[in-house]
């Protein structure tokens, strides 16, 4: 049986059938219908809620992330968990590809696992972005850069390009590997791999307006600083590609600034909160208010997405991750609240959102 690929796929060896609006501007290639796969662990569901209509549950079983073919760009959910761990939730992160062009956004704990799960060669990547110099965006960045270079084997391995924000980022980046350096001298003259595999650290300077930072194969990366409270600097980044604009808010509060860069991106990925839900999960009203006041609640986020004119939203980075599809519905009931009636979905681990 043939179907046309729909635009938004939940990938990866934990998916169930995924729901999404299909209009599509690329022909989809032809795929076999009806695949099943066992989870290696039990990880969140993962619905679309398409434009202003309830939940639709049934679909095709979605193909590998690595075998999606007909589609040139999409945004992958490489972690959508917190600082606070969460089962089948890795460390903040998302992944871009247009054609054969792969640039990560953040890289939290586990990243390297979710890459390797959505089927993709580490010693592709193109390049690294940095939203901000939080731990759960940061962590998993050195075991991504030297298990590339191991990955590499002794061939020569070329320097993982890292663009981020001017400021506490830069020094953790550029010391990333002095703790490990027994580890790497000892591969170098035992196994015959390249000398340590410093990674190409390009610090920018971020401002309040829109400006491009890095040019990736046909992928123009611009970003914009953000308002993510008392951490600074923190910028969002929106990708151009010749299918579609992505945009990829990181840590902040629902803001000017992610609204411009966002204004008619076909897809914009941007983190939630719910003081409602962090209250039942036993949070301090005094604690709740913080964290509200730099991070985004879904009807800010929801009130953002409809004045931006974005065909659809990503929810990700989901404080405090869903119980169940309860309390993925009232997220999205938040997010509509806000004025939004475009594509919403509730992003788990390796979603996967196509332009």
């Amino acid at each position: 049986m043939s179907e046309s690929l729909p635009r938004t796929w939940r990938t990866g060896a934990h998916c169930r059938p995924a729901a999404a609006a299909t209009r599509s501007r690329r022909a989809a290639s032809a795929i076999k219908d009806g695949s099943t796969c066992t989870p290696p662990w039990s990880l969140p569901a993962t619905k679309s809620y398409p434009r202003a209509r309830s939940p639709v549950d049934t679909g095709p079983t979605p193909p590998p992330l690595h075998s999606v073919t007909g589609v040139a760009t999409t945004i992958t959910i490489t972690g959508s968990g917190i600082p606070m761990p969460s089962p089948g939730r890795a460390g903040a992160g998302a992944l871009l590809r247009h054609d054969d062009t792969l640039v990560q956004v953040d890289a939290g704990p586990a990243t390297l696992f979710r890459l390797t799960e959505a089927g993709v060669d580490i010693t592709r990547l193109g390049a690294l972005v940095i939203t901000h110099h939080h731990s759960d965006h940061l962590m998993g960045i050195p075991e991504l850069v030297l298990t590339r270079w191991i990955r590499n084997g002794v061939r020569p391995c070329e320097a993982l390009p890292i663009h981020c924000p001017d400021g506490p980022a830069v020094g953790y980046l550029e010391s990333l590997l002095d703790n490990l350096e027994p580890d790497i001298a000892a591969r170098v003259a035992l196994a015959g791999f390249p000398d340590r595999p410093e990674p190409a650290v390009h610090p920018f300077q971020p401002g309040t307006a829109p400006a491009a930072v890095a040019t990736i194969d046909e992928v123009l990366v611009e970003s914009v600083l953000v308002d993510h409270g008392e951490i600074h600097p923190a910028v969002a980044y929106r990708f151009i590609t010749p299918d579609g604009v992505v945009v990829v808010s990181g840590d902040t509060r629902a803001c000017d600034a992610v609204e411009n860069l966002a204004t008619g991106a076909d897809i914009l990925v941007h983190e939630v909160l719910s003081s409602r839900r962090l209250l039942e999960e036993g949070l301090s009203a005094r604690r709740v208010e913080g964290l509200a006041g730099y991070h985004a609640e879904a009807p800010t986020v929801g009130a953002l997405a409809a004045r931006a004119g974005v065909r659809q939203l990503v929810l990700t980075h989901l404080m405090p991750a869903p119980r169940g599809d309860a309390d993925e519905a009232a997220l999205v009931a938040d997010v509509r609240s806000g004025g939004f009636d475009g594509d919403v979905a509730v992003g788990s681990d390796l979603y996967t959102a196509a332009v």
